[in-house]
């Protein structure tokens, strides 16, 4: 075996990882409170803790190091529990971000203000501390605005209040969402948003990882975001795309981050970017394991494998070798208990489809639109061109007949 890594979340997204990190011959550590976590089929040890209970884990983590095996690094796959990465890495002197970094990064204020004072472009925002106040504010600046939870995970929480009919419920949704109980707003810019996935190598930011974000359901799900998906490559000119990762790099720098992963939600409008928000951590839904290599060539997941175990990693693996279109989207059912999945042998028999799936089992609950996106499937496509790889998808997607009750 090589070096010991440990992968904080045993989701399915996060499976990948230890299963790429086994193939890179490295001992792989996996925890998660889930007993049945789908990471610990990959994983050649487990830990049963909190992924968000940073003293929990870490203290997990320096039991097995001290008693089992030496564990070499940490990384924090499709979770977005920096703070309990950082809490390992801390404790056991390995390499990573510092927990003030990570702090940063998991406060919506406390990040815009750090952003804000280094001249990294951000929406106006402020915090807004009762419904009242929320009520001045859209009042004052009208309601393209956005309300969120300080410090939630994900869009839970999260709405466009010129799309809301009662402030005070909005408020107290995004509140109930926010751990602190702390809610803020930000200005609603129009434009194209994209997602990105950088790497940081001794404070160098490589962004292999540039994917457009799909809004097509904006409308169906207001007042919540639910994101369909995205496409590889980007559509924005290339000096768009040059403006946006060298914003990137300077929220990296801005946060701290010298060695580590960064996700990035970027809004290009008017032409100039602006940064939403950024994690300090690798991203789920496939983009960083699977959307990446798909579309660039570049073993991502195993670049920041590297940089987590702190090894030597070249500029030319992260350096693009092709721009092979890619769509990623999602099957929405009906809200209600998924009765029968049907057609899953079809889709997957599409031409051009790679990767076909199915979260939902029968029994599950599709929810309405609202915390989370209300899936039950995702698929991804390629093809020669963008419109043969979305053709794929979509006739992917119309074969699922995932009926719910």
């Amino acid at each position: 075996m090589g070096k010991t890594l440990l992968i904080v979340s045993g989701g399915i997204e996060a499976a990948d990882a230890a299963r790429r990190a086994k193939e890179m011959g490295h001992y792989v550590v996996v925890s998660d409170r889930d007993p049945n976590a789908p990471g610990f089929a990959f994983a050649d040890s487990c830990l049963i803790a909190d992924v968000y209970g940073a003293d929990e884990t870490a203290a997990a983590a320096e039991r097995f190091s001290r008693k089992i095996r030496k564990i070499d690094g940490v990384i924090c796959v499709a979770a977005d529990a920096p703070k309990t990465a950082a809490r390992v890495a801390e404790r056991l002197g390995l390499c990573g971000i510092s927990m003030k970094s990570a702090e940063k990064a998991c406060d919506k204020l406390a990040m815009k203000r750090c952003f804000q004072d280094a001249g990294v472009p951000v929406p106006w925002f402020a915090e807004v501390e009762t419904p009242q106040a929320l009520q001045r504010v859209a009042i004052e600046r009208g309601r393209d605005l956005v309300i969120k939870p300080v410090d939630s995970r994900g869009s839970r929480g999260v709405q466009r209040v010129a799309q809301v009919e009662d402030l005070t419920r909005a408020f107290l949704l995004a509140q109930q969402h926010s751990p602190t109980q702390r809610v803020m707003v930000e200005q609603y810019l129009s434009g194209p948003q994209v997602s990105t996935e950088s790497v940081v190598v001794g404070g160098r930011c490589f962004t292999p990882g540039f994917s457009d974000r799909n809004y097509e359901y904006l409308e169906r799900y207001a007042p919540f975001f639910i994101e369909n998906g995205g496409d590889l490559p980007s559509h924005l000119p290339e000096q768009i795309q040059t403006s946006v990762r060298q914003v990137v790099a300077r929220a990296a720098a801005a946060l701290g981050i010298v060695n580590g992963t960064v996700k990035g939600d970027i809004v290009v409008h008017g032409g100039k970017p602006y940064v939403i928000e950024v994690a300090a951590r690798l991203s789920g839904g496939f983009f960083c394991t699977r959307e990446i290599p798909l579309n660039t060539g570049v073993d991502f997941i195993g670049a920041a494998i590297k940089v987590a175990l702190g090894e030597d990693i070249s500029p030319d693996e992260l350096e693009p070798t092709r721009q092979t279109p890619v769509i990623q989207r999602y099957a929405f059912p009906k809200p209600g208990r998924v009765t029968s999945i049907k057609g899953v042998e079809e889709a997957q028999a599409v031409s051009g489809v790679v990767e076909l799936i199915v979260t939902a089992r029968p029994g599950d609950v599709i929810p309405p639109a609202g915390d989370k996106r209300p899936s039950a499937a995702m698929v991804l496509a390629t093809g020669a061109t963008r419109e043969a790889a979305l053709n794929a998808a979509n006739d992917a997607i119309s074969h699922l007949r995932i009926e719910t009750q």
